[in-house]
């Protein structure tokens, strides 16, 4: 085995529909985007970020509101902390991370850093995670006593998984995640690179038939571990 610390480059999978939420003055719209390792749901301010979880958030100024020189910042630092990452798409761009429990505020400031408009954000401890198939036929995650989660999928086939994120009682939830991720030695050499993401928590491989474990832990919040045993046949 080995263990897989540093992400690496993975393939852009696909985009769902980001819903932006307008600011409480109505001046800006934000939006959230690249919120999870598939980026397949979409984004959503309502379903909150897990502590850990980094996700971007663009904007837009409402009914011909200027955002030149407009920048994002945060309240309380122990929520939320914000970073600007440049233009995406062509709208100004900033990453936020989530550092712990509670309701963060992010704010819109001007070139005179006066606030022009806030959103506020929820952010939740995650209490669990789980994996979805995304490309390829799978069977499962069925129980079993000695795994978290048991799949089978067919062998000498490309198939590939995701790490979700979850809150409450079994709810995803946004961020993107990095983790301490131990790949079983015998499906190492099948991994599809560049397109397999260990760390960042998406795998992708072609293998024979047999048993491979993989197990993730996430970096973030300690102890919070998940334990796959894929079946291959």
């Amino acid at each position: 085995m080995r263990n897989l610390f540093i992400s690496l480059s993975f393939l852009t999978l696909a985009a769902g529909c980001n819903e932006p939420k307008e600011g409480a003055y109505g001046n800006i719209q934000f939006t959230p985007d690249n919120c999870s390792t598939e980026d397949l749901r979409g984004c959503d301010f309502d379903d909150s970020i897990g502590v850990g979880g980094q996700i971007d958030v663009n904007i837009a100024g409402i009914d011909g509101f200027s955002t030149a020189g407009v920048t994002l910042a945060t309240d309380d630092p122990n929520v939320l902390v914000v970073a600007p990452i440049g233009d995406v798409s062509g709208r100004p761009t900033w990453e936020v991370t989530a550092t712990g429990e509670g309701v963060g505020r992010i704010i819109a400031l001007d070139a005179d850093d006066i606030q022009v408009d806030f959103i506020e954000v929820g952010v939740q401890l995650l209490s669990g995670l789980t994996t979805e198939n995304f490309i390829g036929d799978a069977v499962g995650p069925t129980a079993d006593p000695n795994y978290d989660e048991v799949w089978t999928v067919n062998a000498d086939t490309i198939v590939s998984f995701y790490v979700v994120p979850l809150i409450g009682d079994g709810v995803p939830t946004m961020g993107r995640y990095q983790y301490d991720t131990v790949v079983d030695a015998a499906l190492d050499p099948y991994l599809e690179e560049p397109t397999s993401d260990p760390a960042g928590g998406y795998i992708r491989f072609s293998a024979p038939a047999g048993q491979y474990l993989v197990s993730f832990a996430n970096l973030y919040q300690i102890g919070l571990t998940l334990d796959v045993l894929f079946d291959v046949q």
